[in-house]
Order: C-alpha cells, then sequence, then structure tokens
C-alpha cells in the first residue's frame, strides 16, 4: 500500500515500481467489473420431455393384458402367438420372478428392459409413461440348447449373474418378467438370432405400453419436465459415446418408436455405423437400445 499526503505544492513528481503501478490499475478494473450489469442469456427451450413414472407392485401372468391397482396383468397367449413375428423363433415362455424367488436357472441374459411408452410426441420430446417396480429380462437359447449371444456366460442361477442394487441393474425390490426365447440352432451367434429375440420381445412389451398409455396423469406417482435449451454465446458440449456395430451378435438400435425399442429405430450397422447426434432428452427417453 502506498499512501501519500500533501498540504501545499506547487509541483509534485512521483515514482514507484512498474509493478505496483500495474497492481493499482488491475484493481480499479476489478471494482468496475463488480459494478457491470451481467448480459441477459438469450435462452431457446428447444424440445420438451414430460416423463411420468408409475407404480406396479404386483406381476401376473393371466388371461388379458390389462394395468389395474397398481398390478400388471399379462396375457398367457402372447407367448403362442409371438412365434409369429419371425420364422426362426421356434418358441417364447414367459415367467415371472418375484424379489424373493432369484435363486433359479436362466439362460443366457440378452437384456434388461425398462418398460415405457410414448404417449405423445416422438423419442425425446413429449409424454412418456414408464413403469416403475417391474423390469423385463430377455433370455434364450437355439433348438440344440446353446446359449444366444454368448459372452461372458451369463447363463446360471440368477443371483449369482446379476448385481442387484447397483447403477445399470434392477433394485432389489423389483419384479423381473422373464421373456424366454428359443431360436432356430446356428443362429444364436448371427446378427438375425439374437434381433428376432428383441422383435419378440418387443411385440410383447408393445402389448404392455399400450395399456400403459392408458394410465391417467393424475395417477403417476412421479412427474418431471426435462428440457433441451439453447443458449446463445455459452459453449457447446458434445460428449462422444461409441456404441458396438461390428456385427455377429452385436446390434445397437438408433430411435426406435417406443423408448428401448426395436420397432421403427435403425439398425447402427445398416447406418454404416456413421456418427449420429442425438440430443439430451433423446438419450433419455431411451433413443438408443443395444440388442447385444
Amino acid at each position: 500500500m502506498v499512501r501519500l499526503s500533501i498540504a501545499r505544492a506547487k509541483s509534485v513528481t512521483m515514482e514507484m515500481p512498474e509493478k505496483y503501478a500495474e497492481l493499482a490499475l488491475k484493481n480499479k478494473s476489478e471494482k468496475k467489473s463488480k459494478n457491470e450489469v451481467t448480459p441477459f442469456l438469450k435462452e431457446k427451450i428447444m424440445r420438451t420431455l414430460t416423463w411420468r413414472e408409475y407404480s406396479v407392485n404386483d406381476v401376473k401372468i393371466s388371461k388379458y393384458t390389462k394395468i389395474e391397482n397398481n398390478i400388471l396383468y399379462i396375457d398367457e397367449e402372447l407367448a403362442g402367438r409371438a412365434v409369429n413375428i419371425n420364422p426362426i423363433v421356434k418358441k417364447v415362455t414367459l415367467r415371472v420372478i418375484k424379489p424373493g424367488e432369484r435363486n433359479v436357472f436362466v439362460n443366457s441374459i440378452m437384456d434388461i428392459i425398462p418398460v415405457a411408452a410414448k404417449v405423445e410426441g416422438k423419442i425425446g420430446e413429449g409424454v412418456t409413461h414408464f413403469l416403475r417396480g417391474m423390469v423385463v429380462f430377455l433370455t434364450g437359447t437355439d433348438e440344440e440348447g446353446r446359449q444366444i449371444s454368448e459372452f461372458g456366460s451369463s447363463h446360471g442361477i440368477l443371483s449369482e449373474k446379476v448385481a442387484f442394487g447397483m447403477p445399470g441393474t434392477p433394485g432389489n425390490r423389483e419384479i423381473i418378467l422373464n421373456i424366454d426365447v428359443v431360436i432356430e440352432k446356428g443362429t444364436g451367434m448371427e446378427r438375425r438370432g439374437p434381433l428376432a429375440a428383441h422383435q419378440v420381445c418387443d411385440w410383447i412389451l408393445d402389448h404392455i405400453r399400450q395399456e400403459l398409455k392408458k394410465l391417467p396423469p393424475q395417477e403417476a406417482i412421479y412427474v418431471q419436465e426435462y428440457k433441451d435449451v439453447r443458449r446463445e454465446g455459452r459453449p457447446k458440449v458434445l460428449i462422444v459415446k461409441e456404441l458396438g456395430g461390428q456385427g455377429a451378435m452385436h446390434e445397437k438400435i438408433i430411435m426406435p418408436s417406443e423408448p428401448g425399442g426395436v420397432r421403427g429405430g435403425k439398425s447402427i450397422i445398416d447406418l454404416g455405423n456413421v456418427p449420429v447426434i442425438l440430443s439430451p432428452n433423446e438419450v433419455r427417453d431411451g433413443g438408443i437400445h443395444s440388442v447385444t
């Protein structure tokens, strides 16, 4: 700090090191910037996604498909009709696995699928209904008993093969709808084999989705709005996600008609593995489905 006090003077010359002069100018500039008003950022809402969650306390194989009193009923005849979806599908079995019944054998786990449905709009915008409390496990073999997409040996005792309650896995209390598919022998490691199993699973889930869409907004246990906002003058952030599209049993579906679905989507392989840009809400809403 430099302090100078002069009562009376005709001509005064003062010298100081350059660094002190620079510091004085810097402090003056900082005081000025604190008083400046930050300009208002112009925002534009590109898309809005409304997410509604509904609770399911039980899942039952029944004579019809319906969601009533927090219970999901699934028509047992869907399994028999599902074999007509693809000619290489030979058999489909439905099974409900409760939280206390996980010490059971399951075939190769091809996918773990949450159940959600578009009520309004397309993937990434509009309204989506989601079932909380249950999840779908897609498993299967070929006609000769060979595990489909055998990579990592996920077949075996369910409680030993899945770390429940961890990020990316079902919760400890979630009910499992196990859809088990038997496909034509020798196709389990080809692209068409696992894809056929996923098509069957998606067809069955479409029947559940149709009922999920009917649930009234006031019965939702959780509602959240997500907005894709563009802010002018701010840095643009891009997250790069690498998707496996090498073929065989490695397949990814982009932007299906329903969240985490197959129908209406584009294969990353058929797209030539070219980069695809998705919005945050499109990813959040199930715009990428790994069918490996």
